[in-house]
């Protein structure tokens, strides 16, 4: 647990609360869940305002709220790329496809991302469903252990236990409003979550401008560093030579997490539970408001590294733990315990959202749409409840055999997941010449070296080779669409690709 002591018991008080507050509300919202449609996407009725909070939390994570602090610890400002650039993220994938996603839900019965790629590429939508498939698995496991590694990190500050102990309870908890009630427990108990998020992020800003100083001032404290290493962290990339993240990784950061969010089958999925189609125009600008409060977590792990330089701090024995210890040492204990419960709940709701979309891919678009096997309402929400179990399972699985820093394992998943569906879902909504020959060479390029590229750390130059297949995904699937023949395409997914956006 690196320099942490134990929480104060005020601080373990306020996340207790929290935790069976949820379980609560996940049990209350299970009574709700009567057919696929409702525990997929929450009957397409969620509130405006909760539909659009629901894609903030979904997005922050355990990955954006404990990883990325351990990354600015780390590496300095050069981490906060993923940070700034996701928030404009969030206004292209609204204006690419937030609508459209939406729309089709309406057209048609769509319940997943598979069933999306499938009905704009109806000419391989056997064979595209089964890549989507694979892309969201591959992904989706990673992401999940990532979210389970925050979990452990952020209960392990706060109790007694091993890492592990806290890993396996914060899946557990999370499991049981997740397997009963489904996204729409999710998207009601991520009000509340994101709320405490933001509430923590504006908490870290007051208390880094009380204990270190304006960001000019601990900016300058990290630049006269006696250490190189530690002058680097004042600096947008690192100098060539000196490891950390060069100009190259920057540049395949701007790449992933600008047009990435249009890719990612956590947000899209969200884009389906709206109420009111109509109100959707304000998607981007609010998730980008909203996410950016949450995310000045991220200068808890800065200020920490300042704190360090200054010799005030001993080094931590793992970045993973920066922001549980800033909380802990510098932040009043019914603050702390909040931001806890934030640190908690960021992770919870991925869970909760992956979890969802990978029940959902098993159960409906393999067994059911792949396989063709017919189930009622009832059994159908059975085999989804007991999906997510498998799902939750497996990716402890993952957490178990995967070591490393939880941003940089964090952004290896959400490039695995951007190089599958970046190129036929955001492009391939936007683009009637898109073939389904395309999007299953795309799909193809975008799986394969995304996982071997993960698996070998092969990082050209520094440029992270995850988001390497991005763009080779990317440029399979418009070379292959250009050179396959022109597809029929079925009139209201015509309509679709050239509504107003």
């Amino acid at each position: 647990m690196g320099n942490l002591q134990h929480a104060p018991t005020m601080v373990r008080v306020v996340v207790i609360i929290y935790l069976i507050a949820i379980l609560v509300i996940g049990v209350y919202m299970s009574k709700r869940a009567k057919s696929q449609e409702d525990y997929f996407i929450a009957g397409k009725k969620a509130p405006y305002l909760v539909a659009i909070i629901s894609g903030s939390a979904a997005i922050m994570s355990g990955f954006g709220l404990v990883g990325i602090p351990g990354l600015a610890y780390q590496f300095g400002i050069a981490a906060m790329w993923i940070q700034v650039i996701a928030i404009l993220g969030f206004s292209i994938a609204a204006f690419l496809v937030g609508r459209k996603m939406r729309t089709l839900a309406e057209i048609r019965e769509v319940l997943s991302i598979p069933d999306a790629v499938a009905l704009r590429y109806p000419s391989v939508k056997k064979t595209i469903r089964v890549l989507s498939i694979i892309g969201i698995m591959s992904g989706m496991l990673g992401y999940l252990s990532v979210e389970f590694m925050a979990l452990g990190v952020v209960l392990s500050s706060l109790f007694a236990i091993s890492f592990w102990t806290g890993a396996l309870i914060g899946a557990a908890i999370v499991s049981v409003y997740t397997i009963l009630g489904g996204i729409a427990s999710g998207i009601w108990t991520d009000l509340i979550q994101f709320a405490m998020e933001m509430l923590a992020g504006i908490a870290v800003l007051i208390a880094t401008f009380v204990v270190v100083g304006n960001p000019y001032h601990m900016l300058s404290v990290l630049a006269h560093a006696p250490d190189p290493k530690m002058q680097a962290h004042a600096m947008l990339w690192w100098p060539q030579g000196m490891g950390g993240i060069g100009l190259a990784g920057a540049v395949a950061w701007l790449i992933a997490f600008s047009i990435g969010h249009s890719g990612e089958p956590h947000l899209l999925a969200k884009y389906y539970v709206h109420r009111d189609i109509r109100k959707m125009k304000w998607q981007g600008m609010l998730n980008g408001i909203t996410y950016g409060i949450a995310g000045l977590m991220s200068l808890s792990g800065l200020a920490l590294a300042a704190l360090v330089a200054e010799g005030k701090v001993k080094p931590l024995a793992s970045s993973n733990y920066a922001a549980p210890y800033f909380l802990l040492h510098y932040t009043p204990s019914i603050i702390a315990g909040l931001a806890f419960a934030a640190l908690a709940a960021a992770s919870m709701a991925t869970v909760n959202g992956f979890s969802n979309i990978g029940a959902a891919a098993i159960s409906r678009d393999l067994i059911q749409n792949t396989f063709g096997v017919q189930l009622t309402p009832r059994k159908g929400l059975l085999l989804g409840r007991v999906m997510t179990f498998v799902v939750i399972v497996l990716a402890l699985v993952v957490t178990y055999f995967w070591n490393s820093l939880i941003g940089i394992a964090g952004a290896a998943a959400w490039s695995t997941l951007a190089s599958v569906f970046v190129p036929c879902i955001a492009i391939g909504l936007n683009w009637k010449r898109a073939t389904g020959k395309g999007a299953v060479a795309g799909a193809t390029v975008g799986v394969v070296t995304s996982i071997w590229f993960t698996v070998a750390n092969y990082n050209p130059g520094g440029f992270f080779g995850s988001t390497l297949a991005i763009v080779l995904a990317v440029i399979a699937f418009v070379l292959v669409s250009l050179v396959t023949r022109p597809e029929t395409l079925d009139r209201e997914i015509e309509r679709v690709i050239g509504m107003p956006r």
